[in-house]
């Protein structure tokens, strides 16, 4: 039996084991069911995708249901309605939170708080060009198993897209393979949207010759010809393209 919960602070490692590795982030607002706790840290699974890992204890506070998201690169929260004051917390990107109330322009979150209307919507507020979300984290630093603005990596970048659109998909590569779009074959003219996968990598075409991508090679979200990351991937050992689907949104 398991306790959903949300998360509490801006960005929330999921671990792989109690204080271990990185796996993937949780951002502010989102459910996490949490199984049991020990030594500080809750054991459970992510209420979007049923990813499992460790989150701290720390991070967890009472489930609410969000009503709302950031939508610019990021929003302060402040004690107070007025931007003059210091904030106290910085919300990334699609962070999930919950409005009780307004004063202003301000928004109050449960639990107190507040947000510049301006930078939030509507979780019914969707953009259906993921690649257009995706855009957004041009130039954000490479973070292994990051999710956020402040650090991300290739299904990071797909899972945010995609998140955008309303599209629920599985947190890590091989999966996003086995379960996103349908499958093109080389006589398919590629178009905006489709992903190109190799093992264990995977990014979103911008259109139908430049790849979007979060890469260690680069360090960051790049924009470049597929064809030139194709044969640099080659060359590392990457190996050659494994796949490249279409996702179908209506």
């Amino acid at each position: 039996m398991s306790e959903l919960h949300r998360i509490n602070i801006p960005v929330a490692n999921l671990l792989d084991n109690e204080g271990g590795a990185l796996d993937r982030q949780m951002l502010f607002g989102e459910g996490f069911h949490v199984l049991k706790t020990r030594n500080g840290w809750a054991e459970g699974y992510r209420h979007s995708d049923g990813y499992n890992g460790y989150i701290a204890v720390e991070a967890l506070a009472d489930w609410v249901e969000p009503t709302n998201r950031v939508s610019d690169l990021g929003a302060h929260v402040y004690l107070a309605p007025d931007i003059k004051t210091v904030p106290v917390m910085h919300l990334p990107y699609q962070a999930d939170v919950a409005v009780v109330g307004e004063d202003g322009p301000f928004l109050k979150l449960t639990g107190g708080g507040y947000v510049h209307k301006q930078q939030l919507e509507n979780l019914t507020d969707l953009e259906p060009d993921y690649v257009r979300t995706a855009e957004r984290f041009m130039g954000i630093p490479y973070l292994w198993g990051g999710n956020s603005q402040y650090g991300i990596d290739c299904s990071g970048l797909i899972s945010a897209g995609l998140k955008g659109a309303g599209y629920k998909c599985a947190a890590d590569s091989a999966d996003q393979e086995a379960t996103l779009g349908v499958f093109l074959n080389d006589e398919n003219a590629l178009q905006r949207g489709d992903l190109i996968f190799w093992k264990g990598h995977v990014g979103f075409m911008v259109s139908s010759t430049h790849l979007l991508h979060a890469n260690g090679y680069h360090m960051k979200v790049m924009l470049e010809p597929l064809a030139q990351a194709e044969t640099r991937i080659l060359a590392m050992d990457g190996g050659a393209v494994t796949s490249r689907k279409r996702i179908m949104i209506e």
